[in-house]
């Protein structure tokens, strides 16, 4: 798996990273955006039944839409543009 990532202000600033250095080089990132979305969901979890959210692994949801997910609940000036695998 390739991650394409850019910078939002310089789109000729490109870099091509496997999951493990982009885990590495955006460790803060990474879990800042995993604590934002897991309390996002935590909340949206309230109003369902019990039976429906027991056991559930945020974190694994969270890298099933890793760019999405990156993108939209992190602040950083990197983004990523394009998941090969």
């Amino acid at each position: 798996m390739k991650i394409i990532i850019r910078h939002k202000m310089n789109n000729n600033d490109k870099q091509e990273l496997s999951l493990e250095e982009f885990k590495i080089k955006f460790r803060n990132e990474l879990n800042s955006a995993i604590q934002v979305y897991t309390h996002h969901e935590q909340q949206k979890d309230m109003i369902k039944p019990p039976f429906m959210v027991m056991n559930k692994d945020y974190k694994a949801e969270f890298y099933q839409d890793l760019r999405w997910n990156f993108n939209n609940h992190v602040q950083s000036v990197y983004y990523i543009d394009k998941i090969t695998y």
